[in-house]
């Protein structure tokens, strides 16, 4: 493998890899069923188990995700001090330039518009903590109509700022801002430390700046 650096500018596949990216997305999404995974946090560890492999290997380059869910049980779990539920680490290369970047995201079951006041207030105090890992957290939200759950990506960002925001598909996202390499924190002691479900390595890198992190 080449050695990892941050490309200055965004990559850009021929239309067969971002639909072998939004059909690996799409599948993950449709073979997780509600019925069976009927609470949030099930439903979400599924999903995310998912979304993990090998997404494109062959002239083009390589696509691959890895997933981690993040240890929720308890005031001294990651989710508890850092308010991510997950975190997607998009390996992604051209043959000349290999970036992997970790995104950070908060998963919430219906849409987040109609949560109730202390819900809404606790889902930016999750953002807020986010923010001490990445400057660029992600809400995953989870609406439902008629049996069917169509999980949307929102920016963290423009929910604390109360700006507008445009929710995107799961395979949408995946497609224009995982396999662009456009999101995501590069930093290397961030990127290592979130495949560790229990965070432990945080503590020591946090506050450390770099200029390597998701605009």
């Amino acid at each position: 493998m080449k050695e990892l650096r941050v490309p200055k500018h965004a990559f850009k596949f021929p239309d067969d890899v971002v639909a072998a990216v939004k059909r690996h997305v799409a599948a993950a999404v449709n073979a997780i069923s509600p019925e069976r995974f009927r609470q949030e946090a099930q439903y979400t560890t599924a999903l995310v188990s998912r979304l993990q492999g090998t997404v494109y290997e062959g002239r083009e380059g390589w696509v691959s995700f890895d997933s981690t869910v993040f240890d929720d049980r308890g005031r001294n779990s990651a989710e508890h001090r850092y308010g991510a539920d997950f975190a997607i680490t998009a390996t992604i290369s051209d043959h000349q330039t290999t970036v992997r970047k970790a995104i950070l995201v908060q998963a919430k079951l219906g849409r987040i518009d109609r949560l109730r006041k202390a819900e809404a207030d606790f889902l930016r105090d999750q953002l807020q903590k986010m923010k001490a890992l990445t400057p660029a957290p992600k809400i995953m939200q989870i609406p439902e109509a008629n049996g069917l759950r169509t999980p949307e990506m929102v920016s963290g960002t423009r929910v604390l700022n109360d700006e507008p925001y445009v929710p995107m598909d799961l395979p949408d996202y995946f497609a224009a801002r995982v396999l662009t390499t456009l999101d995501g924190c590069t930093k290397p002691q961030i990127v290592e430390a979130v495949q560790d479900s229990s965070l432990k390595r945080v503590n020591l890198i946090a506050n450390v700046p770099s200029r390597d992190w998701e605009k």
